[in-house]
């Protein structure tokens, strides 16, 4: 603001004031005679002081003196903020910070009252609110403040010239751009400023982000295998580069799932590659099995992508199978199954009663003493080949320790004889709801399906299984909804001998028929099938659960901002592919990522779900899977992706105020770090802009009426208590 002009506005002409002036000066030389003769020096001089006094306050009213100024027009000019949208704003500086965009955001917020972008909006006519990612311009939106997550590089030249040459109705008068002074596209900032300078229009720079040291601390698998085999040693070996110029200490974490496997302090000399070694892991049974390795992250890391890394070994059947065949009876078909079970691929315990205290045992773990108090003592095993009749001689520890091992261990239970009280004992793991006792006079026709115990070189549509003549057997009229019914009666699939089901991480199954061992007595063909009936029926149940939920492959890094599919494939219970289940998806992330999504069936895909998520920072995601079927069965399933920078920002997106500081001294405006920044801070604006000029009146100042009131009053007291008039 400039002193314009400084003048009078006297109703009358100049003459009538300078003589006004004139005359009041001859007055009071007159009056101030009569002062001295009427009283003492000292007194008049007082007298006389307050008579200039008041003549000048009362002078000065009636000639209503004023001051005009020009300023710039608030309504006739344009301001504009410009925030950066570009992938590099979507950093955080420490791992407590806010990412550099959320700490710009609050100063851009039209809902709250007293932010900066509206106490600007009170002082300036128009202020634009205008965002950038990559080379695009556009006026802020509530949905632009998810575009840093699309990573896109900072074009912040291009921005600036494009809000330089736009056609407006108003002139620029100044920008405000709010940075963290990255920019890899387009034209360079500080080419773009010399334009700016040239114009006269500042641009001022708010500075977003902090000043730390960089490197990248990585971690990855080396060498891991993509498959392994049940009861046999996996080792796992990582290696861990330190990019940082000096050396750094960190700890790497091995995890099976989410449980800690194993943990190795380290220090990492600068530029060191180092391989580190976990301690052998044994996997106790078949399926898939999610390994992860994760580091620290430590401060100033340019890349947190990399402080994890996964792998997906599918834990093959084991080349033997550890089975156990308990009863309290000795029972005809034992030796047949310890005939068919005599090949290298299986090793047979057993324990049977075979009287009050006596007991046959087979096996190396297995105690003559009587049946195991050990709750653990099924752990040992893959598959239980288990008499429903000694139930009842098991104490109730045992026989929860049963479930569990079925549920969380991943065994294979097969049971046979009467199912009268086995659900009550055993629960959801007994596979019959409701069965029923018959002893056919000849024998019956059964029926062998090839999924999912068998395969199709087994021949089972070949097969003449049946029921022996004369014979108790049961068979299943009613099951779990989960499980489904494998071998059945020829005449009536509703009734099954074999119900098979998977239950937890393992599987159980009834066998209805414990008398067809005679099938194998009949010739060198039944006797083969019998055979293959139960070394299939034990390999089945001894490799853990059918895999009914096949995960998308995610093993390399996904681009941050990229949408990530989700492609599952569900099988039902019974096991063919699923068109009714209901997944919810769990992500969470870095950063307090968090996200639900449901996935849905995909056209013309039968058992096909997709689903869709973007992540937002790079770094470890976990996606937790909920499947949910019409008849009450749950599954859960977990997988992990790695989410990394991509393209132009990836390769440096450190704080960069030197270069901001330059363009905000170049162009003529100011730079004020984010920290510092208050709401009611105004940036340099232009200097030739439109005017408009504001007269402030002098005179209408109500402390000059009270000092000219105050002055008669004291000249008034002063003469009374002198005795003058």
């Amino acid at each position: 603001m400039n002193l314009d002009a400084f003048g009078f506005e006297w109703p009358f002409s100049t003459f009538w004031l300078w003589t006004g002036c004139i005359l009041f000066v001859l007055a009071l030389l007159w009056h101030a005679r009569v002062l001295f003769v009427s009283t003492t020096p000292r007194n008049a001089l007082r007298l006389i002081a307050l008579r200039i006094v008041f003549a000048g306050l009362l002078l000065f009213l009636i000639s209503r003196p004023f001051i005009e100024k020009e300023q710039p027009d608030p309504s006739s000019i344009r301001v504009v903020s410009l925030v950066d949208l570009s992938g590099s704003m979507n950093q955080r500086d420490q791992s407590i910070d806010h990412r550099r965009l959320d700490q710009a955001r609050k100063y851009l917020d039209l809902n709250q009252p007293n932010s900066w972008i509206n106490r600007m909006r009170e002082s300036f006519g128009l202020v634009q609110r205008m965002g950038f990612s990559g080379e695009d311009v556009f006026s802020l939106k509530e949905g632009s403040w998810e575009l840093p997550q699309s990573g896109k590089p900072t074009a912040l030249g291009t921005a600036l010239s494009e809000i330089l040459e736009e056609t407006h109705t108003l002139p620029l008068a100044g920008v405000t751009v709010f940075s963290d002074g990255r920019n890899n596209l387009g034209s360079s900032p500080i080419a773009v400023g010399q334009k700016y300078l040239e114009r006269g229009i500042p641009v001022n720079v708010i500075g977003v982000g902090q000043t730390s040291r960089s490197g990248n601390l990585s971690v990855r698998f080396v060498d891991a295998p993509v498959e392994a085999k049940a009861k046999e040693e996996l080792g796992l070996v990582v290696e861990v580069t330190n990019s940082y110029p000096q050396s750094c200490s960190s700890t790497v974490r091995l995890l099976e799932e989410e449980d800690l496997h194993e943990e190795i302090p380290i220090t990492v000399a600068s530029n060191e590659t180092r391989l580190i070694k976990f301690s052998p892991l044994v996997p106790d049974r078949a399926g898939r099995r999610n390994y992860r390795v994760m580091i620290d992250s430590l401060e100033g890391d340019d890349d947190p992508s990399d402080d994890a890394d996964f792998r997906v070994v599918m834990i093959r059947e084991p080349d033997l199978f550890s089975v156990l065949y308990l009863s309290n009876q000795a029972r005809p078909i034992y030796p047949f199954i310890k005939h068919s079970l005599s090949g290298q691929s299986f090793q047979l315990s057993a324990l049977i009663r075979l009287g009050e205290e006596t007991f046959h045992a087979r096996g190396e773990k297995v105690s003559p003493e009587g049946y195991p108090s050990d709750p653990d003592f099924w752990m040992q095993y893959d598959v239980v080949i288990l008499d429903l009749e000694c139930l009842g001689e098991l104490n109730s520890t045992l026989v929860s320790s049963l479930r569990q091992y079925v549920e969380k261990r991943g065994g294979g239970l097969l049971t046979f004889g009467s199912p009268l009280g086995a659900r009550e004992k055993l629960g959801g793991v007994f596979p019959a709801l409701q069965f029923e006792e018959i002893r056919p006079k000849q024998s019956v026709s059964l029926e062998v399906d090839s999924d999912p115990l068998f395969s199709e070189r087994k021949r089972v549509n070949q097969w003449k299984a049946f029921l022996p003549g004369g014979m108790p057997a049961f068979l299943i009229s009613e099951q779990n909804p989960a499980s489904l019914g494998i071998v059945g009666l020829r005449s009536d699939r509703k009734r099954s001998a074999l119900v098979v089901q998977a239950y937890g991480s393992g599987k159980s199954a009834y066998w209805g028929s414990s008398h067809d061992w005679k099938r194998a007595l009949l010739n060198e063909d039944r006797s083969k099938e019998f055979t293959n009936f139960w070394q299939s029926l034990v390999q089945w149940l001894g490799s853990g659960s059918v895999e009914r939920v096949r995960l998308p492959v995610l093993d390399q890094a996904v681009p941050r901002g990229e949408m990530v599919s989700l492609n599952l494939q569900v099988l039902g219970s019974n096991f063919e592919p699923s068109m009714d289940a209901l997944i919810d998806v769990n992500v969470s992330g870095p950063g307090d990522f968090s996200q639900q999504l449901k996935l849905f069936p995909r056209s013309g895909r039968v058992g096909s779900y997709s689903g869709e998520f973007r992540p937002s920072f790079p770094g470890s995601y976990r996606i937790g899977y909920n499947l949910r079927f019409p008849d009450g069965e749950t599954l859960e399933e977990t997988s992990y992706i790695r989410v990394e920078e991509h393209g132009l920002e990836a390769g440096d997106s450190r704080y960069a105020e030197q270069e901001l500081r330059m363009l905000a001294n170049l162009t003529g405006g100011e730079f004020v770090h984010i920290s510092n920044l208050s709401p009611d801070w105004k940036p340099q604006l232009s200097n030739s802009l439109p005017t408009v000029k504001r007269r402030n009146d002098l005179a209408s100042f109500w402390p000059l009426a009270l000092a000219l009131f105050l002055t008669a009053g004291i000249e008034w007291i002063w003469r009374r208590k002198k005795g003058l008039r």
